[in-house]
């Protein structure tokens, strides 16, 4: 309402004015008035999205933030009438997989060096997996029979296989997929948001947090014994390594430059991928939890969640650190700060900490909380919404 009453005010003042002068009024009152309309448009949607995204008991949406602050939900469907030969999508229940004992798949040479040197690192985009490679968590090892000899072998999480030589199953996923895409003339963008659709309907059996929990369960439950990733898909209990494997095998094949990353995410252990597009955009696309983030410039309109994922240090492997951060940027500073409760300098002000949160007694112009610039001093809490110059961040 503000905003009309303004440009209408406007409006009349420059009503007898000179024609150039109407023209640049002109534009100047439409720059207030669809500037400030798609601003608050844009902040009530958000405000919307992240009520969504905050709702506990449910996996009702999926969710892609964009690098200018917006977010996007898709609801999650129902398996589609195109995975009906998955086991858990014709009954609607959890069905146990197939377990076999460490060592009775085959497993090439070739195959047990990739797993083994990627189990501490990230697997590059620039690499597709060998037939036969195997994945059983961060640091596992693996001898000449595919067994985990690793000193950090828990017997608590199973030995993942990828194999198309002789997963039936894998490959029918794999196809329907490609089939899914085929003759639609998508976009990049289009394949990542129908692929993240996609793994979400193989392996979600139930939206209701619940019941998802007890699948958890039952995963962590197996002894250390080997699978087959299709044996994982057609029961339709996948963690995030299980989606994530899925996610760069079907990225792989359909040309997109997709990474498995493994760290944490909050205080767990998690794994997701990185998707580069051809465009330069970087995404993070996590299938466990339903996300996409534009990550292409961290230091820039960044959503606080992306720094709940974190690295192993390559110098000191215990020590674990925010991945999707810019060392120069405010918002990664602030967000650094908020732990310790120390007064955190910038460019444009003194932030000093509070029980709460921050307070902001700005040098100069240039930082807005809410949309509104702010002169004095102020405090930022919860829920706030702060820009500083390019920069935009919630206080969470």
């Amino acid at each position: 309402m503000f905003a009309r009453i303004g440009t209408q005010c406007i409006t009349k003042i420059f009503q007898s004015a000179p024609a150039g002068v109407r023209a640049v009024s002109s534009n100047i009152t439409n720059a207030i008035k669809y500037g400030v309309s798609d601003t608050i448009e844009l902040l009530s949607k958000r405000t919307k999205a992240l009520n969504l995204y905050n709702k506990t008991g449910t996996r009702e949406h999926l969710f892609r933030f964009h690098s200018n602050g917006e977010i996007t939900t898709t609801i999650r469907k129902s398996s589609s009438k195109d995975l009906d030969f998955l086991a858990h999508v014709r009954t609607g229940e959890y069905t146990i997989p197939n377990m076999n004992k460490a060592g009775t798949y085959f497993a090439p040479k070739e195959a047990i060096e990739q797993s083994n040197r990627y189990a501490k690192n990230i697997i590059s985009e620039n690499e597709h997996f060998i037939n036969g490679f195997r994945y059983c968590g961060p640091h596992a090892q693996f001898n000449e029979f595919g067994q985990n000899v690793s000193r950090f072998s828990n017997g608590l999480q199973e030995i993942v296989i990828i194999d198309k030589n002789i997963d039936r199953i894998l490959n029918q996923t794999v196809k329907a997929f490609k089939n899914r895409i085929a003759n639609k003339n998508f976009t990049e963008t289009q394949k990542i948001d129908e692929m993240m659709i996609f793994v979400d309907e193989v392996f979600s059996v139930s939206k209701d947090n619940s019941k998802i929990s007890n699948l958890v369960s039952n995963m962590h439950s197996f002894e250390t014994k080997e699978v087959l990733l299709g044996e994982i898909i057609n029961s339709g209990a996948g963690m995030c390594r299980h989606r994530a494997l899925l996610t760069k095998l079907l990225g792989d094949e359909i040309g997109l430059l997709t990474r498995f990353v493994q760290g944490q995410y909050s205080t767990g252990g998690h794994a997701w991928n990185e998707i580069i597009a051809k465009n330069g955009n970087k995404y993070l696309f996590d299938a466990m939890h339903g996300n996409i983030f534009n990550i292409s410039k961290t230091g820039k309109n960044l959503d606080p969640r992306v720094f709940h994922y974190k690295m192993s240090d390559v110098k000191n492997p215990d020590k674990l650190v925010p991945k999707y951060l810019d060392n120069n940027s405010t918002v990664g500073l602030i967000y650094r700060h908020l732990e310790h409760k120390v007064p955190l300098n910038t460019s444009l002000g003194v932030f000093n900490p509070t029980l709460d949160g921050y307070v902001v007694k700005p040098a100069s112009s240039g930082i807005k909380i809410n949309g509104k610039e702010i002169l004095n001093e102020t405090k930022l809490v919860k829920g706030d919404w702060v820009q500083i110059k390019d920069i935009g961040f919630q206080i969470i």
